[in-house]
C-alpha cells in the first residue's frame, strides 16, 4: 500500500510542477518586448514597381509589294542604312514583260485611234457637204441621213478607242509601279533589327504582304511598362519614372511618363495597362526587346530624418502624428509628439519632434497614433 501511495504522490507532484512551469512560460510570452530605433538621415522613395520592355520609338516593317524570287539582298542583320538606300531586289523579268506588253497594246490602240480620227474627219466633211446640198435640193434626203449616220458612227468609234487607250495607260502605270517595287529601298534611316528572308527565297504577296525586315531608329527607345489596375490610377503623364536593366541593376535611368494607354492585357485574372515613356539612347546601350524593372516615383525625400515603419502601430500606418517614447542623453525616457511625412514600405519620414541620432523605444501599445 505504501508503495502505491508513493506513486500517486509522485504523479500529483509532476502534474503540479507541469502546471506551474506552463504558467510561468505563458506569463513570459505575454511580457512585451521593447525595441529601440535610431533616427537617421536617408533617401526615401515611394514608388510603384512594374516590369517593362524596351522597343524602338520609331521603326518600319519593310515588306514586298510584288511576288517573285528575291535575287539580291544588299543588307545584313545589324547594318545601318540611310533613307533611300537599296535594300533588296526581286526578279523583275515577268513584271518587265508585262510592261512591254502594255506598251505594245497602247501603241496599237494609238494607231487605231489615228485611223479612226482620220475617218472621223472624212465623215464630218461628207456630212457637211450632203447637208449643204440638201438645203439646196441638190441631194436626196437619204444621202444626207446616210452621211450623218456615218459621221456619228465614226465619232463613237473614235471615242471607244480613246477609252481603250485610257485603260491601257492605267494598266501600264500600274504595271510600271509593280516593276519599280521589284527594287526595295529603305523608307527611313536606321538599323536593320530583324531580317526575315534569305536571298533566293520566293515571295508571294497574294494572301499577305511578305515582311522582309524591320528598320528601327535606335537613338530613342520607348519603354512599355505593365501596371496593374490597382496602381494605374496613381500615375499621371509627366511624373518621374526610372528603370534599370537586367544587366545593370545599379544604374538608374530617369525620365518622365509619356502616356497611360487604355490598351491592356489580362494575366491570371489581373488586368495590366500599358504605360509608355521614351528614353534617349546615344550610346546604344538599349536594344529592342530588353526587359527592364520600372519604378514610378510617387514621392521622394532626399536626406530626410527617418524611422523604421515599425514605429507606427499596425492599422495606423497612415497616421500623421504619434506620441513616442524617446531615450534622452541621460538614459531617461520622455514622451514626444512626432509628426510624420512620406513613408515607404520600410521607413517613415520624421517631419518634427525628433532630431538625428535620437533613440525611440517601442513596446506594445507604447505609441498613440493620430490621423491628421
Amino acid at each position: 500500500m505504501k508503495r502505491g501511495h508513493y506513486i500517486i504522490a509522485g504523479l500529483v507532484f509532476l502534474a503540479v510542477a507541469g502546471l506551474y512551469f506552463g504558467f510561468i512560460h505563458r506569463a513570459k510570452t505575454v511580457v512585451p518586448t521593447a525595441s529601440f530605433h535610431s533616427v537617421r538621415r536617408m533617401d526615401l522613395e515611394d514608388a510603384i514597381p512594374s516590369l517593362g520592355k524596351l522597343e524602338p520609338a520609331t521603326y518600319v516593317d519593310v515588306g514586298a509589294q510584288v511576288s517573285g524570287q528575291l535575287i539580291a539582298l544588299h543588307v545584313a542583320l545589324g547594318d545601318t542604312v540611310k533613307k533611300g538606300e537599296l535594300l533588296a531586289e526581286i526578279d523583275p523579268r515577268s513584271h518587265k514583260a508585262q510592261v512591254d506588253a502594255d506598251k505594245a497594246t497602247l501603241a496599237n490602240l494609238e494607231a487605231i485611234l489615228a485611223e479612226r480620227r482620220a475617218n472621223l474627219v472624212q465623215t464630218r466633211r461628207n456630212h457637211a457637204r450632203d447637208a449643204s446640198l440638201r438645203k439646196q435640193n441638190a441631194a436626196s434626203e437619204l444621202a444626207a441621213q446616210t452621211s450623218e449616220t456615218a459621221y456619228k458612227i465614226a465619232q463613237a468609234q473614235a471615242q471607244a478607242v480613246e477609252a481603250q487607250i485610257r485603260q491601257a495607260k492605267a494598266n501600264l502605270e500600274s504595271n510600271e509601279l509593280d516593276l519599280s517595287y521589284t527594287r526595295i529601298y529603305a523608307p527611313i534611316s536606321g538599323t536593320v533589327v530583324s531580317l526575315e528572308v534569305k536571298e533566293g527565297q520566293t515571295l508571294n504577296n497574294k494572301q499577305a504582304t511578305p515582311q522582309l525586315m524591320r528598320i528601327a531608329e535606335l537613338e530613342v527607345m520607348t519603354v512599355w511598362a505593365s501596371v496593374s489596375e490597382a496602381d494605374v490610377n496613381k500615375l499621371r503623364p509627366g511624373m518621374d519614372v526610372y528603370f534599370t536593366t537586367v544587366g545593370d541593376t545599379a544604374t538608374r535611368y530617369y525620365t518622365k511618363v509619356q502616356s497611360i494607354l487604355p490598351s491592356y492585357t489580362r494575366e491570371n485574372d489581373v488586368v495590366l495597362y500599358n504605360v509608355t515613356f521614351d528614353v534617349k539612347n546615344p550610346d546604344m546601350l538599349f536594344l529592342p526587346a530588353m526587359n527592364v524593372q520600372v519604378f514610378f516615383v510617387l514621392a521622394q525625400a532626399r536626406g530626410a530624418l527617418s524611422l523604421p515603419i515599425q514605429v507606427l502601430p499596425d492599422g495606423e500606418r497612415d497616421a500623421e502624428r504619434a506620441s513616442l517614447i524617446v531615450i534622452t542623453a541621460n538614459k531617461r525616457e520622455e514622451r514626444r509628439e512626432v509628426a510624420f511625412g512620406m513613408r515607404t514600405r520600410t521607413a517613415v519620414e520624421v517631419k518634427s519632434g525628433l532630431e538625428e541620432g535620437d533613440t525611440v523605444k517601442i513596446t506594445a501599445g507604447s505609441s498613440r497614433a493620430r490621423r491628421k
